[in-house]
């Protein structure tokens, strides 16, 4: 039965290949090839840590391979020490109520996945798995768009994958690109299928339909926030697959997440792995098993809290936000220079171009809808922290809905637009194309991937917390003042709030903000001359031991709008100092005038 479905799918396809879609066919497997070389060849050592999501992630997978469990226990961290050198900082437990079992506060699909790959190469499997899966899904995203993008779908596919971040999250062991993968393969099945099939046609494909309902069902299973995928698959399996298709897509739904609560129940009695009490662990903390037992589970969430996302305070809790803070997200949501989705995928958005060719179904505009959707899921429930955190490259929470961005072609891009698309890609992706392998932060911390253009055009995400553009240099109290280093001249101590330039290292750019407007900053600096940047210098005053006060007249704030810690608007204004005279680090203060 199986057999005759799959001959029944894939009999309408036309396998013959002209000279144009080969050479098309040719690019994408050179770029997939190179990938899934460059994913076999990586040396993981040559990055500094394994912390946080991605060591759970890799311990669970080891978990897995070795004793097939996805409990925790005292055997897995030794192995995983043993395997990565290092402690799993930032490790991410959980453990239901009345349980004295410890298991991974992660999904488990992505374990389900990796464990075979991890258990022929614990330190190159992962990344063999993850570049596996992508090439995966950029074929079948190739096969799915050939009856609407034509002979170019194989190039469109591979400008989408490698015109992007996509590619570069091969290089990390995180959840992100394994449900992009899954969310591509699910609307491939659904978008694949010809349009206009008629009666005759309808029916035959149930097999397909299933296995996309279970592919976008653990998408959404893992987060909820991609239910948004859910939208126009259903509008797509029925234009295309009628009351059948419907059948199967809800039955492969079914199927996947009756198994995802059972075995989700089982481990934690809970329907999520977010729902239990959770807690990371450090070697600062300890690490259960290893430093105490079980038995202390109940000290630690009462000493450290409950970093479970079904929180019932939490959710009471949730503010909806301003309508400034909704507007500046939207920008940085586009074009910020470190999560934007036009510098960072904008291929997806070229099939906005192939409207005019035809015009789009209902499903077509769902697709953009299922994206703004996500969007509005984050920008409600974590509206300073939209992106994903340290361990993205760009916006990894966006990425598992990218792919719904990918099907919204109805008509053929011409060859054209996809070098233009790759040529205004190039600029911001070119430290990622010349060495997507490298550590993805500097000596100085400061992101790898945000390249020049993108630093000096696109706006600085004003209200995202974790993002740290000027290096680990943490944002301090000030004399009453607000401030975050944007360049790594500036040194900040975390626990006095001092500041410091370092001229070696260029200029000091940083964020000064305050509860309300400000006129003027008054500057001491120990330097001989002080140029500056972001408002007019007033006056300038010589004191003693080589000391300087300079009045600065601030120009327009960057931006106004409600921070991590407060529901009321915050001014901030963009600072650049450039001590000419000082040597080595240089002390300076600021004080607002108001």
């Amino acid at each position: 039965m199986i057999r005759s479905a799959i001959q029944r799918a894939v009999a309408g396809l036309d396998w013959r290949l002209p000279p144009a879609a080969a050479l098309h066919w040719a690019l994408l497997g050179l770029l997939v090839g190179a990938l899934l070389a460059g994913a076999a060849t990586f040396d993981r050592a040559v990055w500094p840590s394994v912390v946080g999501d991605e060591a759970t992630y890799l311990m669970q997978a080891e978990s897995l391979a070795w004793d097939f469990d996805l409990a925790y226990a005292r055997e897995d961290f030794d192995r995983f020490v043993r395997h990565w050198g290092t402690a799993p900082e930032g490790l991410i437990l959980q453990k239901g109520a009345g349980s004295d079992r410890l298991v991974y506060g992660k999904p488990f699909f992505y374990a389900l996945w990796s464990a075979p790959f991890v258990r022929l190469s614990p330190t190159r499997g992962p990344f063999v798995a993850n570049a596996l899966l992508l090439a995966l899904a950029a074929v079948a995203t190739a096969l799915a768009l050939r009856r609407t993008v034509g002979a170019a779908a194989p190039a469109w596919a591979a400008l989408l994958v490698f015109a992007s971040v996509a590619f570069a999250h091969v290089f990390w062991a995180h959840l992100d690109l394994f449900l992009m993968c899954l969310a591509a393969l699910g609307l491939a099945l659904v978008f694949g299928a010809g349009e206009g099939e008629g009666a005759a046609g309808r029916g035959l494909r149930l097999l397909p339909w299933i296995v996309a309902g279970a592919l976008l069902a653990a998408v959404a299973y893992s987060r909820p926030f991609y239910l948004s995928l859910y939208l126009p698959a259903v509008l797509a399996v029925r234009r295309r697959g009628g009351w059948r298709g419907l059948a199967g897509l809800a039955a492969g739904t079914g199927l996947l997440c009756l198994g995802a609560l059972a075995v989700q129940q089982g481990l934690a009695g809970s329907w999520t792995s977010y729902g239990a009490e959770r807690r990371s662990f450090y070697s600062g903390t300890g690490f259960p098993e290893v430093d105490f037992g079980v038995e202390e589970w109940a000290g630690l969430i009462e000493r450290f809290g409950n970093a479970a996302w079904l929180k019932e305070h939490d959710i009471a809790g949730i503010a909806p936000g301003t309508p400034r803070l909704w507007a500046w997200n939207l920008l940085y949501l586009l074009a910020g220079q470190s999560v934007g989705l036009v510098p960072y995928m904008l291929p997806g958005l070229l099939g906005l171009l192939a409207w005019r060719r035809r015009r789009p179904g209902l499903d077509r505009w769902a697709l953009l809808a299922a994206v703004g959707l996500t969007a509005l899921g984050f920008f409600v429930l974590r509206p300073h922290n939209f992106w994903g955190g340290g361990a993205s490259l760009g916006n990894r929470y966006l990425l598992p809905v990218y792919p719904a961005l990918w099907f919204l072609a109805t008509g053929p891009v011409r060859a054209r637009w996809l070098a233009l698309t790759a040529a205004l890609a190039a600029p911001v992706l070119w430290p990622l194309w010349t060495a997507p392998r490298a550590y993805p932060y500097d000596e100085h911390g400061v992101a790898r991937y945000v390249s020049r253009p993108a630093w000096v055009v696109l706006p600085y995400e004003t209200t995202q917390n974790h993002l740290k553009p000027g290096g680990p240099q943490p944002d301090v109290a000030h004399h009453g003042l607000w401030v975050k280093p944007l360049a790594p001249a500036v040194r900040v101590d975390g626990e006095t709030g001092a500041l410091a330039l370092e001229p070696g290292l260029g200029a000091g750019e940083l964020l000064v903000g305050s509860d309300g407007p400000l006129e003027s900053l008054v500057l001491e600096i120990v330097a001989g001359a002080v140029r500056v940047r972001g408002g007019e210098v007033t006056a300038d005053t010589a004191l003693a031991q080589g000391r300087r006060l300079l009045t600065i007249d601030l120009e327009r704030p960057r931006a106004r709008h409600p921070m991590w810690w407060t529901r009321d608007d915050f001014t901030l204004y963009w600072l650049r100092i450039e001590a000419e005279g000082g040597r080595g680090v240089v002390p300076f203060t600021l004080t607002a005038t108001r």
